[in-house]
């Protein structure tokens, strides 16, 4: 939602990094610092399981790759297709054909932090780094295996850093910075808040976490105030890492028990009900914002802030409205399936199925779908 939020306020103060809207809403320009929360919280919830079984993927390598693709890409690639026929048709009609089909091969084999092509959806560069990490996290595993989570983390850190050194030579080696690599680093750290809370050895590392928690919230906030955002904008290699700090130790903190007033918040119905499809939402929100924004609101001619509040009453519960009509279509089934039978619960695939007269499920998918966990 604050991403959401975030590509409101660029809708309408669209001279991004400086920050020419209100300094009350200048925090809505940090959306950036959503996904480095995500990324903290997708190492560990990812963890969480691993670290019951001694740090064991369950299955394997590939039958992890291979759930984690049934749980991302379907609902990926549909948002690929919407927002590109969005984008092709009412944002970006001049692109030509050879345009439209680079950016849909690009982005559909999950590439385009690697490959440079037209974006027919703003939010789709987190979604590469992400399913790239998945391959790196068994790696992780292992090393903590043989030898500890802690020094997996620590050389995982230090591999980040190392790559900002040589992107920092510049050509060819600064396109390193495309993959940002700094959020390996941060999905490192969600794994290690796992492994920390699950030990409950030293009494005082609550203590300690938390206020190395408050030191890294109250630097990135010292930076935006004192440093300005375009300052915090060109240094967001080194900005993410202290956020990605601070929301690693804050996840320890909830996991145990602690912070009992935002763990009550975060684990209200209304917030539940937000996650249950939340992946929807950042799918699909920003085709929708820039729709409206171009013809609707933009058209208006209103004052910037009365265009700002016009996208919060009109399009924040529009986004909602159609995520999670767009959840229940393709993301939804492959929470309950994670294989080709969730395909039949499709509408459209379920007729096409229907209509070639099949009515079994292949017994393997019987079997990846059957006794699996939440990952």
């Amino acid at each position: 939602m604050f991403v959401v939020l975030h590509h409101a306020w660029l809708a309408t103060w669209p001279d991004f990094p400086h920050n020419d809207g209100p300094w009350l809403l200048g925090w809505l320009l940090y959306g950036h610092l959503a996904v480095a929360v995500f990324i903290v919280v997708s190492g560990f919830s990812l963890a969480l399981a691993p670290m019951r079984d001694n740090a064991q993927l369950r299955g394997g390598t590939s039958r992890f790759v291979r759930r984690r693709a049934w749980r991302i890409l379907p609902a990926y690639w549909a948002a690929l297709i919407f927002s590109t026929l969005i984008t092709a048709c009412l944002l970006r009609p001049d692109l030509g054909a050879p345009d439209v089909s680079k950016a849909l091969a690009v982005h559909g084999l999950l590439l385009q932090d690697v490959i440079g092509s037209q974006t027919p959806n703003g939010a789709f560069w987190s979604i590469a780094v992400e399913w790239q990490i998945y391959f790196v996290f068994p790696l992780i595993l292992l090393v903590g295996r043989k030898r500890s989570l802690e020094v997996a983390v620590i050389l995982t850190i230090v591999a980040v850093l190392l790559t900002q050194i040589v992107a920092g030579l510049g050509t060819p080696f600064s396109k390193l910075n495309e993959l940002t690599p700094q959020f390996l680093a941060l999905f490192a750290l969600g794994v290690l808040a796992v492994k920390l809370a699950h030990t409950g050895e030293n009494a005082k590392l609550p203590r300690w976490l938390g206020a190395l928690a408050l030191a890294a919230l109250l630097a990135v906030v010292a930076g935006a105030l004192l440093r300005g955002s375009e300052w915090m904008v060109a240094h967001f290699f080194y900005v993410d890492l202290v956020f990605g700090l601070f929301v690693a130790c804050a996840l320890y903190l909830l996991f145990i028990g602690n912070a009992v007033a935002p763990r009550r918040l975060l684990t209200s119905r209304t917030m539940l009900r937000l996650g249950l499809f939340s992946y929807s939402i950042y799918l699909i929100h920003a085709p929708i914002i820039a729709v409206l924004d171009k013809y609707v609101i933009g058209s208006l001619g209103i004052s910037a802030p009365a265009k700002f509040g016009l996208l919060l009453v009109v399009a924040v519960p529009l986004v909602l409205l159609l995520s999670y009509a767009f959840h229940l279509l393709f993301e939804a089934p492959f929470l309950r399936h994670r294989g080709r039978r969730a395909l039949r619960e499709i509408p459209g695939v379920q007729m096409i199925l229907r209509g070639r007269g099949a009515s079994t499920v292949p017994p393997t998918d019987v079997a990846m779908a059957r006794g699996h966990g939440s990952d």
